[in-house]
């Protein structure tokens, strides 16, 4: 069986990168800094996905209460250029819903010679913004799990030439024992196909060429239209198994738990599940911060972020009903990164 390699992103990330890298290239490489006087006005600039605009809005809101001296600017034009305003020295934090992908960091790396500093802020969401992708199949099908060898097995196309053609190689018997799996999923180029590649085919592009995709990579990744699209197909294949949002799952379709190995906790897909760091495909929500090893990140930002992570802030994330928020484990965690 051919297998599906995808070059195109390869060839989009080169240029990407060699243009972000021009514009940096003229552009002083000091680490940004709000902190100074703390009676003296301060700014953050803030960069990113517009995706979490509400959610900003509302912990700039209420850190402002107590901070008047502190104003905010937000440039959120998209996930794809905010990192760029972290390198390029205009902006302090960049939002992203998802890890940096290369061409996202390389840039940053080749001008700092660091990383940049990642803060979860949420734990993603069930079935809005950065949703965590289940797996499904018909409701018909007796599958009752899924482990992530064969989730892999499933989604590509190996040099050994290992694959799942069958249902009967996932344990079913009888009249399923010899049926044709059909697997349906995000375009691998979409972020979350991104997600899918780097967490299960451990960053390989080789992915069955028999897989029906929907979505490109513009496509409407926080539970659009091609969740709706995978689960509309699944509930006339009785053979087939999708990765999607929950959003659009309806009484044709069942969502098969998750298991990271063959001895491992089978998990299902739940908020409570996600919240607790317990799903193995959830997508928290990132801020990213330009700060130097062994140095503060600046008193405002600082400040800010830990508001961001306080249980006042993570209240507002309830509230938004956009996302679900960090346990405090792993908030504390997190806070962790900030001393």
């Amino acid at each position: 069986m051919a297998c599906k390699v995808n070059n195109r992103m390869q060839t989009r990330t080169q240029i990407v990168v060699f243009v972000l890298l021009l514009v940096a290239a003229s552009v002083s490489a000091q680490q940004p800094s709000v902190a100074g006087d703390s009676t003296a006005h301060q700014t953050i600039r803030i960069t990113g996905d517009p995706a979490i605009a509400a959610l900003l809005d509302r912990w700039e809101g209420q850190y402002r209460i107590g901070h008047p001296n502190v104003s905010f600017e937000n440039r959120l034009t998209g996930p794809a250029s905010a990192m760029a305003g972290l390198y390029t020295n205009v902006a302090d934090l960049a939002f992203a819903g998802h890890e940096l992908l290369t061409s996202e960091s390389m840039g940053f790396e080749w001008i700092f010679h660091y990383k940049a500093l990642p803060i979860e802020v949420t734990s993603g969401s069930l079935d809005g913004p950065s949703f965590a992708p289940g797996f499904f199949v018909n409701a018909a099908n007796p599958l009752s799990k899924l482990t992530f060898a064969e989730a892999d097995a499933l989604l590509s196309c190996k040099d050994s030439g290992k694959t799942v053609p069958t249902w009967g190689d996932l344990g079913l018997k009888e009249e399923w024992a010899n049926a044709p799996v059909h697997v349906y999923s995000y375009d691998p180029e979409s972020e979350v196909g991104v997600f899918i590649r780097r967490k299960i085919l451990a960053n390989s592009y080789k992915w069955n060429c028999a897989m029906k995709t929907f979505g490109g990579i513009t496509g409407a990744d926080s539970a659009g239209e091609p969740s709706k699209q995978i689960m509309q197909a699944l509930g006339e294949d009785r053979y087939g198994i999708g990765i999607a949002s929950s959003r659009y799952a309806g009484a044709d379709v069942k969502a098969i738990p998750l298991a990271k190995s063959d001895s491992g906790p089978a998990v299902t897909l739940s908020a409570q599940s996600i919240t607790d760091g317990q799903y193995p495909l959830t997508r928290p929500f990132f801020v990213y911060l330009n700060r130097m090893p062994g140095k503060s990140a600046g008193d405002a930002v600082s400040s800010f972020l830990r508001f961001v992570l306080s249980r006042e802030g993570q209240q507002e994330v309830v509230s938004s009903g956009s996302y679900l928020p960090l346990s405090e484990t792993v908030a504390r965690k997190q806070l962790g990164k900030l001393d």
